[in-house]
């Protein structure tokens, strides 16, 4: 069976997720095989405010048998239903391919009631604490603080010393992994440690570094915080 997942990036290891109305790229994905190609939707015509006809259109030439999305409205539901498609929607806080999966392994049930890990925000910082600073633009990174959202409970995470500038990347990426971090906040990242980071399901988010740990945590669940523009 073909399943079309919306998707914030183009490979399995992105996330799934976001509102089918403005989403621009999906993951037809056979359950089967585990094969899958990108269907893209032309950004001119997306629009939150109207029926995704293009991308309904473009899933049912590709024969999907359900979609995965973030967020739908009802509208959109009922002409999709139309065509014999099944939806479901609420999916957020995992990858592509676990989607699939999971949708493999218990169908729709277990992707409607799928319930994301729970968040953990590494925070790039010199310091040790909540009222920590961030590191600075330009900065190797040499620790995080790991913060629990809901409670504000934190650890500090040393990331490994590195002779240069390329493995003190790696170690951070790790570090990161390592420890559970479902989201890093920095000032400023590389592109090949960005990409390393979402190839392992963990969000990128910019913060000025002007902020405190504890500042930058408030701003990113209030969603005021950029994803870096190479993504």
């Amino acid at each position: 069976m073909k399943i079309a997942i919306s998707s914030l990036g183009t490979s399995l290891d992105a996330w799934a997720g976001g509102s089918l109305g403005t989403c621009t790229q999906f993951l037809v994905v056979d359950t089967e095989t585990s094969q899958f190609l990108v269907v893209s939707v032309p950004p001119d015509q997306v629009d939150a405010d109207r029926m995704p006809l293009a991308a309904i259109r473009a899933l049912v030439q590709h024969d999907v048998g359900m979609i995965i999305t973030g967020q739908i409205k009802d509208i959109c539901r009922q002409a999709i239903l139309n065509f014999g498609i099944e939806v479901v929607d609420g999916i957020e806080g995992i990858t592509v391919r676990d989607a699939a999966a999971l949708y493999a392994s218990g169908g729709a049930e277990a992707v409607a009631t799928y319930q994301p890990p729970p968040e953990k925000i590494a925070v790039a910082s010199h310091g040790d604490g909540l009222d920590a600073k961030l590191s600075g633009k330009g900065e190797v990174c040499t620790s995080f603080v790991l913060v629990e959202p809901q409670s504000m409970g934190f650890e500090v995470i040393k990331v490994k010393p590195a002779d240069s500038v390329e493995q003190a990347s790696v170690n951070a990426v790790r570090a990161a992994a390592k420890n559970g971090a479902t989201v890093v906040v920095t000032p400023a990242i590389r592109p090949a440690c960005c990409a390393a980071l979402r190839a392992l399901a963990i969000q990128v988010v910019l913060a000025d570094e002007a902020l405190t740990v504890r500042e930058a945590v408030g701003a990113y669940r209030r969603g005021e915080l950029t994803v870096p523009s190479y993504l």
